[in-house]
């Protein structure tokens, strides 16, 4: 039971004490006698006294059960129906070998939750270390938040989640199933000691899982290793070993840029945040990853692993000279969109997880050395990462069913599947979020897509084509002064092929000789209209209209189309222009121009922007749908169709006059 249970019935009882009483109390001040008022005395003293028992009781049983477990178990895997078993267990820590838990529960094919609160004082605040050995899965979580998850058949295998724990009230969950064979589990932690704040504690293993007694615990000055072929140290084997490195840092308040390079696998823990993840063999590979630090001691744990071949492992951080910018979660929301999200409840980050090994040899503690080491060579541009959140439905809602780091977006997947079995073919979503950091200049943001896609800036969308379609290209310019800049991709794929790409260069501009003055030249305007040579419509030509209003006294609308059906209206305004910028204009009428979402597909030199624009909101009036360079081919022109996504013939769509103003 929690304390607040234990408070709660002892409340009730102290409640149920004090209307008795004061019954009792009414009766006998009634009395007129002095008798009748000494037992008015006597009854407020008692009334005090159990008043004062019951919530002692209270608190007695509170603290008794912060040091046991509520458990439930469950004659299945899942964890689903009545449990039958509910009862307290003073310990985690079971071996049933080949039997049952209790009575009603089989040997094999069953599960169990257990669940108790942990209370730390100021003096034990700091860095613990949750171990959890198991045969079979097993998830833990302290204060909701998911630590260690290998729900999945296997032998007893061990794992381990590093956290820190503040003074307070902390809850501990662990769920478990076993499927058959063996069945034990055990979970324990203990305080880690404090950590260096000059050096780094290094821990190596000879295995590459960091399992086990580290064979060696020594402090590196710093982390800076090129160790080729050759071994790390004395005892460890040149191939085949893990090393975690941990210290406190406290660095003054700001933007931090912190560069891993390795050969083989990293993972960069930054507080509770794990920050760079790529724990996989591969050549020397440099990565780099934002962050905003507080000014307050932070933990930063490296992890590593060499698999075979030549081991390398640096780590630097640098500050940006910018402006102190909270690094973005990576499963918030940017922004007002058009499908509803829902923040997911877990970590977006997967926790470490850690492939079972067999002990390795006892280990010998070393005093902390300054062992010079060879500074190794910048071997690749640092590498985005990117936390990666992929959905099993097109809309980026509810519990994601995959959550990894990813050096880049560019795929492109075709009839297959992001991560097989684990996400479908079609009808799947994913969402990329990353802090990046970017000089003074110019920025032009290519993505393509097919199918839906938003690209978000700085909270900002910039680029909005969140409709099926085949692979389209977008581009969005973005004048920057330098410093961070948040990035947030997302991304449907409905059915069919699917891909996506996502990149950025700077856009440079060639200098502009300085001449004398001369009057400011007229500007080039090109103008095409809705009965020019320069557009066209297609469509069922029984459900165009056409009135004699607006640019040139005439336009053309229909009725909206709710989705793509077979014979949907659209029109094209293909204009006549020389290779150079334009700012691009839409005339909208006073009539017949009703809908919330007219969707213009503007197509440029460097591919498709969609703007969506409120035609209800414009009276006979031109609206920019913003500046783009043109290449001066057929390949520009900008079409509009009938479909806008609401209720079908709800609204009705205008096509008028266009016109392009050269920049």
């Amino acid at each position: 039971m929690a304390p607040d249970h234990y408070r709660e019935k002892a409340m009730q009882s102290d409640n149920r004490i004090r209307v008795g009483v004061s019954r009792l109390f009414a009766r006998l001040y009634g009395r007129r006698d002095m008798g009748g008022r000494i037992a008015c005395c006597t009854v407020l003293l008692a009334l005090c006294a159990l008043s004062v028992i019951a919530l002692n009781s209270a608190d007695a049983l509170a603290h008794e059960s912060e040091t046991t477990w509520d458990a439930d178990y469950w004659d299945n895997t899942t964890l689903t129906g009545d449990a039958v078993i509910s009862r307290e267990d003073d310990t985690l820590d079971f071996d049933w070998g080949d039997g049952s838990p209790g009575t009603g529960i089989s040997a094999d094919r069953f599960s169990a939750r257990w669940e108790r609160h942990l209370n730390i004082s100021a003096e034990d605040a700091g860095n613990y270390i949750f171990t959890v050995e198991v045969d079979d899965g097993v998830r833990l979580w302290v204060d909701g938040v998911l630590k260690i998850d290998s729900w999945v058949e296997q032998a007893k295998a061990s794992y381990e989640a590093r956290l820190p724990l503040a003074e307070g009230e902390h809850t501990i969950r662990v769920e478990y199933f076993e499927l058959t064979g063996a069945a034990s589990i055990s979970v324990n932690w203990e305080r880690e000691p404090d950590l260096p704040t000059t050096y780094w504690r290094g821990e190596y293993y000879n295995n590459t899982s960091l399992t086990g007694t580290p064979h060696t615990t020594r402090g590196d000055a710093r982390l800076n290793f090129d160790w080729g072929y050759d071994s790390p140290l004395t005892g460890i084997n040149p191939d085949g070993f893990s090393v975690r490195w941990s210290r406190s840092l406290q660095l003054p308040a700001g933007d931090y840029r912190f560069t891993v390079t390795v050969d083989d696998g990293v993972r960069l823990l930054v507080g509770d945040r794990t920050l760079i993840d790529f724990w996989q063999v591969q050549t020397a590979t440099t990565y780099s990853q934002i962050i905003y630090l507080d000014g307050s001691a932070v933990t930063v744990r490296m992890e590593y692993y060499e698999e075979t071949g030549q081991a390398q492992a640096s780590l630097t951080w640098s500050r940006l000279e910018t402006t102190p910018t909270a690094t973005p979660d990576p499963a918030a929301t940017p922004g007002a969109t058009t499908t509803p999200l829902a923040t997911p409840t877990p970590s977006p980050t997967p926790p470490p997880t850690y492939t079972p090994a067999p002990t390795a040899t006892p280990a010998t503690s070393v005093t902390p050395t300054s062992t010079p080491t060879i500074t190794p060579t910048p071997t690749s541009t640092p590498v985005t990462v990117w936390q990666a959140l992929y959905w099993n439905n097109r809309t980026l809602t509810g519990t994601p069913a995959l959550a990894r780091q990813e050096s880049t977006v560019d795929y492109n997947w075709g009839s297959g599947s992001p991560s097989s079995p684990t996400i479908s073919n079609d009808s799947f979503s994913a969402r990329w979020t990353a802090q990046i950091s970017l000089e003074a200049g110019s920025y032009r943001f290519d993505v393509v897509s097919d199918d839906g896609v938003r690209l978000f800036i700085d909270s900002e969308k910039r680029i909005d084509g969140w409709s099926d379609h085949p692979a389209t290209a977008y581009q969005y310019t973005l004048q920057h002064d330098g410093g961070s800049v948040n990035l947030v991709l997302e991304y449907y794929e409905h059915e069919e092929l699917a891909q996506v790409k996502l990149s950025w260069t700077p856009v440079t501009d060639a200098a502009t000789p300085v001449a004398s003055p001369s009057p400011t030249p007229t500007p080039i305007t090109v103008t095409v209209d809705d009965q020019d040579d320069g557009f066209q419509r297609g469509g069922l030509t029984t459900t165009w209209r056409e009135e004699t209003t607006g640019h040139s006294d005439h336009l053309f609308w229909t009725n909206n189309n709710d989705k793509t059906r077979t014979g949907y209206n659209w029109g094209r305004w293909s204009p006549d222009l020389e290779a150079a910028s334009y700012e691009v204009f839409v005339y909208i009428p006073s009539n017949h121009a009703t809908t919330g979402n007219a969707r213009y597909w503007i197509s440029h030199s460097g591919g498709f922007t969609l703007r969506e624009v409120d035609q209800s909101q414009h009276s006979d009036e031109w609206a920019s749908l913003g500046t783009y360079t043109f290449s001066g081919t057929d390949e520009d022109y900008i079409s509009l169709s009938d479909v806008t996504y609401e209720t079908y013939l709800s609204t009705k769509v205008a096509w008028d006059a266009m016109k392009w103003e050269k920049q």
